[in-house]
């Protein structure tokens, strides 16, 4: 019978950065196991945005690994993965915002990243496209940009190879093994595999592997989604990121056009034990509602892209993200069963905080802690929680409502 010491369940970012970490410090038993290819599902659909600093100090340390981890990937693999440099541009005009923003411009001073305040002029230079008022408050992070998800993803799982691990693509997982409270194995459509422990990284599905267990992960799969404008002579691929906090919209260059995402008022929700073992014969987005959360965002986005009207929309990407209450992870043992870990729920950040993710996880898995500060974001930190009710899906809509806020 099949034998690994610690078995990755997920193909995706999240799943092939901890089998990466996992093998690079030491750990070489180590098999993950995809139903399908590698980043075929969330991992794929992401906008691939990179922020060194964001409303969440918990989050940004695991994010800036995932900086550093780059040129590492990249040197193992002999691949560029091409990350954008483009930098970011935050702006805040309500008063609530203004002040946000400024904290943030303050911690990452004081924290020795790079950011400016720009003027009017510099905003008209950089961003032709983009109206706001006078006296709006801009911070400029020259040292953020985009990645392509699905190359990031494919280089931790080369890198993994490299360093020992075996990935098993088109292998399903259908249950989680255990006796007597500990981990033992997995059963699969090929067969059952032993193992000491298990990492449940499986995204949006992750609670269809916990649940029979008596684990609820604090997590609703919810709709994220954006738009991408046909190129236009006043975009460009060198120019700047967007976040606008008031108008709850972000921005980013897209092969000569202009990708827009927007944070709707009430995110669409689903139940995990209703999704499809492919996502793409799952509608999530119901055919011509495309354009329904663009509309409701019109007035706001309109008032700093005054071109929204006439734009040519040619393309939209609609996946899912695992929400949770806070906007944080979930992150490390899930408690009570004996050597079951979980990287899941993302938040929309997963590619983001990859880096740090796989590394902190790797830490707990191997020596049962991290160097990261992982309280924020422990699996039972809601208590007990059903996530399947309204009041629950509810919550974790409006989590995805602040995300750009």
């Amino acid at each position: 019978m099949e034998k690994a010491s610690v078995i990755v369940i997920g193909g995706g970012i999240l799943g092939t950065s901890v089998a990466y970490h996992l093998a690079s410090q030491g750990h070489k038993d180590v098999l993950l196991l995809e139903r399908r290819d590698l980043a075929t599902a969330s991992s794929s659909q992401a906008a691939g945005l990179m922020f060194q600093v964001s409303s969440k100090p918990a989050v940004d340390q695991l994010s800036r690994r995932t900086f550093n981890v780059f040129p590492e990937l990249e040197a193992i693999t002999g691949e560029a993965l091409d990350f954008k440099s483009v930098g970011t541009l935050r702006l805040a005009e309500g008063d609530e915002h203004r002040e946000s923003l400024t904290n943030l411009y303050t911690r990452a001073r004081e924290e020795g990243l790079r950011a400016n305040k720009v003027d009017e002029l510099w905003r008209k230079d950089h961003l032709p496209w983009l109206r706001t008022a006078r006296d709006a408050l801009a911070v400029f992070f020259p040292d953020e940009g985009y990645i392509d998800p699905y190359r990031l993803t494919s280089a931790y799982a080369k890198a993994a190879r490299s360093y020992g691990a075996k990935i098993k693509t088109g292998t399903s997982v259908l249950s989680i093994k255990q006796d007597k409270g500990a981990i033992v194995g997995v059963d699969t459509n090929e067969g059952t595999i032993l193992c000491d422990k298990v990492v449940v990284a499986g995204g949006s599905w992750s609670n269809q592997l916990t649940m029979p267990l008596g684990v609820a992960l604090p997590m609703i799969p919810t709709r994220s989604h954006f738009w991408i404008a046909a190129p236009d002579k006043n975009f460009s691929d060198n120019q700047p990121m967007l976040v606008h906090a008031d108008a709850g919209a972000y921005t980013r260059p897209e092969v000569g056009g202009l990708l827009l995402g927007v944070q709707e008022e009430r995110s669409r929700t689903f139940d995990f034990r209703r999704l499809p073992e492919d996502i793409l014969s799952f509608a999530v987005t119901e055919e011509g509602t495309e354009w329904d959360a663009l509309i409701e965002a019109e007035s706001r986005v309109s008032s700093f892209f005054p071109g929204l009207e006439n734009a040519r929309f040619e393309s939209y990407m609609a996946g899912l993200s695992a929400y949770t209450p806070d906007g944080h992870f979930i992150l490390g043992q899930a408690d009570p069963v004996s050597g079951l870990y979980v990287a899941a729920g993302c938040c929309g950040s997963g590619v983001m905080a990859s880096g740090g993710i796989g590394e902190a996880l790797a830490e707990v898995v191997i020596t049962g802690r991290s160097n990261y500060d992982l309280s924020a974001f422990a699996p039972q930190r809601f208590g007990a929680i059903d996530p399947v009710s309204e009041d629950f899906q509810n919550q974790c809509a409006k989590a995805r409502a602040r995300k750009s806020k």
